[in-house]
């Protein structure tokens, strides 16, 4: 006969086990709970007001808030406290965050400034107008220029120098749409619209600057052709895959020696909008439901190209963004509707003023919210 002190041993564990199987149901619990809930108001916890320009353009970076215009930068923390400005003078400027680097040009321009959360690094001044440019997360920068029909692609260190630079003939290669350089800065995509022979042609070349370019022809390692389709926007993933964004479809790229094409993605309807934030990417498509109504389709993909959410969205939007905290924000004008990487729909809300841009804060419920006349920190209920 088994001895009570013995049987209580055995009681001990399988106690134990409940107490661990019921923790795990209660996590469960309390992440979907957080994940499915929705909010339809909030607590404006503290704000600044706006004296900046209408066009001022606002992005979170390194903890802290950059504001950038016609006439320079302005890095703050989100209290207005002043950390660095550098002043330039740019008819279009363009922003590309990297890390602890931040790229600023002038599209159509000259003019480019390489900056870090402590301050200005360098200013560059191209030999032609800027298309596109991108920075690496060690301050490397890739330039797309074109002047008439001579397009020219550069490569810069921090310190402006002239690292690698090649000459496009459109005649041959046809016109520089986008570029974008990997993380390390090795590697660089590049698209461009060919309309030789009347047909409409994409040509995506990756270009490796590193050990796998050596002895390739102007350091080309893969080069693709898609027939009638258009591909305006290339980008790195942080995962070193590539992916280019078309008119019909989205083509990702492995990150390996020959950049193979990892998945292609035909979409439904015509693309709308694409959005990214580095560990996702997506798109929103004017498809036809089940009866034959319009609508808005949202699909989030995961860098590896699968999909994590599909639903319809508002009708109306006039800005996306995707988060750092993977959110995708829709605003127009006064309204914004913030989805989480599930496909619901968090918080939607019409403010009195219209409303720029949205940053998240430090836990799910705090954002920053850039409105015509304040930027407020508020917490959503």
């Amino acid at each position: 006969m088994e001895a009570p002190e013995e049987k209580r041993r055995e009681r001990v564990p399988k106690r134990k086990k409940a107490l661990i199987i019921l923790g795990v149901i209660l996590l469960i619990a309390i992440i979907l709970y957080s994940n499915l809930r929705q909010y339809k108001d909030f607590a404006e916890k503290s704000s600044i007001q706006r004296g900046d320009a209408t066009e001022t353009c606002y992005v979170g970076f390194r903890g802290n808030l950059l504001k950038y215009s016609r006439d320079g930068a302005f890095y703050t923390k989100y209290n207005g406290e002043l950390i660095w400005n550098y002043t330039y003078e740019m008819a279009d400027p363009q922003i590309d965050v990297c890390e602890n680097y931040v790229l600023i040009y002038d599209r159509k321009g000259t003019q480019i400034a390489i900056l870090t959360n402590t301050g200005f690094k360098k200013s560059i001044k191209t030999s032609m107008p800027i298309v596109d440019a991108n920075i690496a997360k060690q301050g490397t920068v890739a330039v797309l220029m074109q002047e008439e029909d001579t397009g020219y692609v550069q490569l810069f260190n921090e310190q402006g120098d002239v690292l690698a630079s090649g000459e496009l003939h459109m005649g041959n290669n046809g016109y520089p749409l986008s570029l974008a350089i990997s993380g390390n800065g090795e590697r660089m995509v590049l698209s461009q619209l060919d309309l030789n022979g009347g047909d409409i042609k994409t040509t995506i070349a990756f270009y490796d600057f590193g050990k796998e370019g050596k002895g390739k022809i102007d350091n080309i390692v893969a080069n693709y052709s898609f027939s009638n389709q258009i591909f305006p926007q290339v980008e790195f993933l942080e995962n070193g895959k590539a992916v280019a964004y078309g008119d019909k479809e989205l083509v990702l790229f492995e990150d390996n020696t020959k950049a193979s094409i990892a998945k292609e993605i035909f979409v439904d309807g015509q693309i709308k909008s694409v959005f990214s934030n580095g560990k996702f990417f997506g798109t929103i498509c004017d498809v036809n439901d089940d009866n034959g109504k319009l609508i808005h389709q949202m699909k989030v993909y995961s860098g590896n190209g699968h999909v994590r959410c599909k639903r319809k969205v508002a009708g109306n939007y006039s800005k996306v963004d995707m988060l750092s905290n993977n959110e995708v924000v829709l605003m127009d004008g006064e309204s914004v509707n913030i989805y989480s990487l599930y496909g619901i729909k968090k918080f939607a809300y019409k403010f009195e003023a219209g409303i720029y841009k949205v940053i998240p804060g430090d836990s799910d419920k705090r954002y920053y919210f850039v409105l015509d006349n304040k930027i407020a920190n508020v917490r959503i209920k």
